[in-house]
């Protein structure tokens, strides 16, 4: 019977020390705050990228309070106005799986009703004259902002479509983005999409 309890003594030290989680992060940690961890819709983006989807199968639109609504294409997770500092270079990236999209800018003080939109590439740089050209599904491209100022632009495919896929970038050294989006709560149901953005 003595030869017996160092067996079960071991045992019980083995399974304490597997159950512990020790110092070398082995165990289960649970979330800070007491809740449930939350799951994001989207991933955030890198410091200088946009995105661009349909405003209805992801990202939303939103009311921004110095240029009115927007929708389409953001530089965090939902739609939103953009700022990026002058001199700065950015990626452009389509996250539909197969929807086209442009970015064509229209103006430097408003939204037109119904502007003259391409999708041909124009111009070489963020300017009045811009316009991406063609951004098939999952493809990017490069936008130099070296001019500061305030660009609206829209998707020559969704410029008219509600809701519009419309949006303005501040090219500013102080400028912020706007308010983002809600989620759309019907994003992906039923559209034959790939994750939320088609």
């Amino acid at each position: 019977m003595h030869k017996r309890i160092p067996i079960f003594a071991l045992l019980a030290i083995s399974a304490l020390a597997a159950c512990g989680g020790g110092a070398g992060g082995g165990g289960y940690a649970p979330p800070s705050g007491g809740g449930s961890p939350v799951a994001t819709a989207a991933p955030t983006l890198a410091p200088l990228a946009v995105g661009v989807a349909l405003p209805t199968t992801g990202i939303g639109s939103v009311a921004d309070p110095t240029f009115g609504q927007v929708g389409g294409y953001t530089q965090s997770t939902y739609s939103q106005t953009l700022a990026f500092p002058v001199g700065s270079t950015i990626t452009l990236t389509n996250l539909s799986a197969s929807t086209p999209h442009t970015l064509d800018v229209v103006g430097t003080s408003g939204f037109p009703a119904n502007p003259a939109l391409t999708t041909s590439a124009s111009g070489g740089g963020m300017s009045a004259t811009y316009a991406s050209g063609n951004i098939n599904g999952g493809q990017s491209v490069s936008i130099a902002l070296s001019t500061a100022g305030t660009f609206y632009f829209g998707c020559a495919y969704h410029y008219l479509s509600a809701p519009q896929m419309r949006d303005v970038i501040q090219v500013s050294n102080t400028a912020t983005p706007g308010p983002q989006a809600t989620p759309n709560p019907g994003a992906g149901g039923g559209t034959g999409c790939v994750g939320i953005y088609c």
